[in-house]
C-alpha cells in the first residue's frame, strides 16, 4: 500500500558529510579526503517533501523527493526520471522473489540563485540490481534545469577537473597513471606524455569513445571486457572532439553530458572547503582499504579557474548550507505541488470517473491511494451538496476534478446561454467546495456540436477507451477492457456511481502498475500546451 507523507519539520541529515576513513593502512597514512555537502530536503523547515511507497505481492517501489513548487522544472525533471527508472524496473521484473526499487533526493546546494540535486535509485532482488546516482542543477535565473558539465566554462575545463581528481589518486594513493581508472586515467597519461595537452588554458581535441560510455555499461553494451586490476580499461572507437562546447548553453551542456556520461564528475558534489568531492568506486581504488566509498578533493583553488559562472553560484549556495541551512531564501510557495510528470517521456494513463460522487467514491479514493494514483472526476454539480465532504477528500488527494453538468443533461439540446449557465452554476458549486475551479469539462454522453464548443471556455474532454461498465457491469469485463485497451497516453472512461466498477479498479490498479503505467490526471497527461479551449480532446496517445 501508498505511505504517502508531507513532511516539513526540521531535521538534521545523519550524513551531512562522509568522511573518507582508511581501512588497511597505518595511522600515520593520511589519505586525501573530502567532506562532501550533501543534505536531506527536510533540513529546511519551509521546504515540503513527498514519500510514497507502493508495496504489492511481486515488487515494491518506494520514493521521496522534495516538492519545489507548483509544477517547478526541477521538480517535474527529478520526478520524471524517477518514473522512468521504476516503469524500467517494473517490466523487467523475476518471476519470483521480492525485488524493491527505492529513490531519494539529496540538496546539495540551495540558494535564491541555484538549487543542487541527488538522486539515488537503490535496486534489490533483481539481476544486475545496485545503485545507481544522478544529479541535476537548476538556474533560477535562467529559469532552466542542467547536468553537472553546465558547472563548467568548457570542455577544457572539464578536461582539467579530471586531471586534478587523477593527481589526488597518483599523489595521495599512489596509483601510477596507467592505474588511474577508466577516463581519468586516460587523461591522465596523456598529460603524462605531454605536460602542455591537458590543461585549463589548453584546446584539446580529443577524448576516448571512454567518455561517452555510460557508467555502469555492461560488457556487451560497451564492447569491452571488466579492466584487469590496477590496469586501464581498454576503449575503441573514433576519437570524440570535445574543445568548442559552450557549456553555458544548456542544449550543448546536455550534450557534453552525455558524451562525458562515464566521468566520476557526474555524480560530484561540492566540499566544506569550498572544493569539489569526487566519488569513486572503492573498487576502483584498491589502495583506499576497506570503505564503502571513496570521496576524492579537489581543492577550492584548483576550481578557481574551471568553475563556469553558475558553478561558482552553486558552490556559495552550498558552503552557506553546511553553515546554516535555516538561511535559505525559501518561501511559503515551495510547498505547492503540481504537475510533476512528463507524459511526453513516459506511460502515462488517465483514469476518469464520471457521474458522481456517490456512495461508492470513498471506497474507489482508497482503492486509488494504495498506488499513489491520480485520477480525473467528472462530477455533477447538483451532487456536490450532498456529497461535500468526498469532493473535499477528492481534492485533497491530490484529484482533478472536471465539470459534468449540473444534473446529466444532453448540452446539445440546450442554447448557447443555457449552455454557459449550467456549466458556470456547476463550477461554482466544485470551486465552493475545492477552492479550485474545474479546468475541464466532460459533456455528458459525449455530445457535442459548435453551440456547446463556442458556449465553453473548458477544454472538452472525451475518452479512447470505454469500458462500457455503464452498461455491462460485469467486473471481470470491466477490467480486461481497461487492461487490454490502454495504451501509452490512453483517456479510460469509468463510472464511479457502479460498485462492479469500483471493485474492477485494484485489478486494473494492479495489472496496469505491474506493465509500468504512471497513473495521471487528464491536465498531466495533455500537458501545460496540450489542452485548447473549446476544443475537443479524446486521448494523449503517440501512435
Amino acid at each position: 500500500m501508498a505511505d504517502t507523507s508531507l513532511r516539513r519539520k526540521l531535521t538534521v541529515s545523519a550524513a551531512l558529510g562522509l568522511l573518507l576513513v582508511p581501512g588497511c593502512h597505518s595511522a600515520e597514512q593520511n589519505l586525501p579526503y573530502a567532506e562532501a555537502i550533501q543534505f536531506s530536503p527536510d533540513t529546511l523547515e519551509k521546504l515540503a517533501t513527498r514519500t510514497v511507497s507502493v508495496r504489492v505481492d511481486h515488487s515494491t517501489v518506494s520514493y521521496r523527493y522534495p516538492i519545489l513548487g507548483e509544477s517547478h522544472p526541477l521538480t517535474t525533471e527529478i520526478r520524471t526520471g524517477m518514473a522512468e527508472r521504476q516503469t524500467a524496473f517494473l517490466e523487467e521484473l523475476p518471476d519470483h522473489g521480492s525485488p524493491e526499487l527505492v529513490q531519494d533526493v539529496e540538496l546539495l546546494a540551495a540558494s535564491g540563485d541555484v538549487i543542487g540535486a541527488r538522486t539515488t535509485a537503490v535496486t534489490s532482488g533483481v539481476r544486475g540490481g545496485g545503485t545507481e546516482t544522478s544529479t541535476l542543477w537548476y538556474d533560477s535565473g535562467a529559469g532552466e534545469v542542467l547536468p553537472w558539465t553546465s558547472l563548467f566554462r568548457d570542455e577544457a575545463s572539464l578536461e582539467a577537473a579530471h586531471l586534478a581528481v587523477a593527481q589526488v589518486l597518483q599523489d595521495g594513493y599512489q596509483m601510477t597513471a596507467d592505474q588511474v581508472p577508466g577516463l581519468l586515467g586516460e587523461i591522465a597519461m596523456r598529460a603524462e606524455a605531454d605536460p602542455d595537452s591537458v590543461s585549463a588554458e589548453a584546446d584539446p581535441d580529443s577524448v576516448s569513445a571512454a567518455a561517452s560510455e555510460p557508467a555502469g555499461a555492461s560488457e556487451e553494451e560497451s564492447g569491452s571486457g571488466d579492466p584487469e586490476p590496477g590496469g586501464t580499461e581498454e576503449t575503441d572507437g573514433a576519437a570524440l572532439s570535445v574543445g568548442d562546447a559552450d557549456l553555458s548553453d544548456p542544449e550543448q551542456a546536455w550534450e557534453a553530458a552525455e558524451r562525458w556520461a562515464a566521468s566520476p564528475l557526474a555524480d560530484l558534489a561540492f566540499s566544506t572547503a569550498g572544493g569539489l568531492a569526487v566519488r569513486m568506486d572503492p573498487a576502483d581504488v584498491p589502495s583506499a582499504g576497506r570503505v564503502s566509498e571513496v570521496l576524492l578533493p579537489v581543492e577550492a583553488e584548483e576550481t578557481e579557474e574551471v568553475l563556469s559562472e553558475l558553478g561558482y553560484h552553486a558552490r556559495s549556495a552550498a558552503v552557506a548550507a553546511n553553515a546554516d541551512p535555516e538561511d535559505f531564501p525559501l518561501d511559503g510557495t515551495l510547498t505547492a505541488e503540481g504537475s510533476s510528470l512528463d507524459c511526453e517521456r513516459l506511460k502515462c494513463v488517465a483514469l476518469t470517473f464520471d457521474d458522481g460522487p456517490g456512495e461508492y467514491t470513498d471506497e474507489l479514493l482508497d482503492h486509488l491511494a494504495e498506488y499513489d494514483a491520480r485520477a480525473t472526476f467528472y462530477v455533477m454539480g447538483s451532487l456536490v451538496s450532498e456529497f461535500p465532504e468526498i469532493v473535499e477528500r477528492t481534492h485533497a488527494e491530490g484529484h482533478e476534478m472536471g465539470n459534468h453538468t449540473w444534473k446529466h443533461d444532453d448540452l446539445t439540446t440546450l442554447s448557447a446561454e443555457g449552455v454557459a449557465e449550467d456549466l458556470k452554476r456547476t463550477d461554482e458549486a466544485i470551486q465552493e467546495v475545492t477552492g479550485v475551479a474545474p479546468p475541464t469539462l466532460r459533456p455528458p454522453y459525449g455530445a457535442m456540436n459548435g453551440t456547446v464548443s463556442d458556449a465553453t471556455e473548458h477544454p472538452i474532454i472525451l475518452w479512447d477507451v470505454d469500458t462500457m461498465d455503464w452498461q455491462n457491469r460485469d467486473t471481470g469485463a470491466v477490467t480486461k477492457h481497461a487492461l487490454d485497451e490502454s495504451k501509452p497516453g490512453s483517456v479510460v472512461l469509468f463510472h464511479d456511481i457502479h460498485k462492479s466498477t469500483v471493485d474492477a479498479i485494484p485489478d486494473v490498479l494492479e495489472g496496469m502498475h505491474a506493465d509500468g503505467f504512471h497513473f495521471v490526471t487528464v491536465s498531466e497527461i495533455f500537458g501545460e500546451d496540450g489542452l485548447k479551449p473549446g476544443q475537443s480532446h479524446t486521448d494523449a496517445r503517440v501512435d
